[in-house]
């Protein structure tokens, strides 16, 4: 009898905390916002990705000849890290932000990427340029 009250209510338990549609996903095409038109809009005309002058390898040697390297003497290893930031459409970059494994090369990483003063050539979409989000990884061993 106990096997069988704890199987209805594993069971019970299960129906109760399944998962449920919300109630936005059951909208019928013609009801989405106007914001979720212009997302879909945008994502399918994107014609150019923002680029460095001279491309990443020109940005990789930038990157390679700022860094300082003997803040990763004390510990030696593999860090990585994720830059993103957006190009604005003047070709500036904002909203820098880094995450990783190593706080000291995500540190060194928002540094150097606010210091840089290039201008970017912006992304494209409708042959306009607009702000658009830009990710870069970066992986150094030691």
């Amino acid at each position: 009898m106990k096997k069988l009250l704890i199987l209805i209510l594993l069971l019970g338990a299960q129906f109760a905390f399944s998962q449920t549609i919300k109630k936005e996903d059951q909208q019928s095409p013609t009801q989405t916002s106007e914001a979720k038109k212009e997302e879909l809009k945008i994502s399918d005309t994107i014609s150019t990705a923002p680029e460095f002058p001279g491309g990443m390898v020109a940005l990789r040697k930038y990157i390679g000849s700022e860094i300082n390297v003997s803040k990763f003497s004390d510990s030696p290893g593999t860090f990585k890290s994720v830059t993103t930031f957006d190009v604005n459409p003047d070709g500036s970059m904002s909203s820098i932000s880094t995450t990783g494994n190593s706080p000291v090369l995500n540190k060194e990483m928002d540094r150097i990427m606010k210091k840089l003063k290039k201008k970017w050539k912006p992304g494209i979409i409708n042959g306009n340029p607009v702000k658009t989000k830009f990710t870069m990884p970066m992986g150094l061993s030691f």
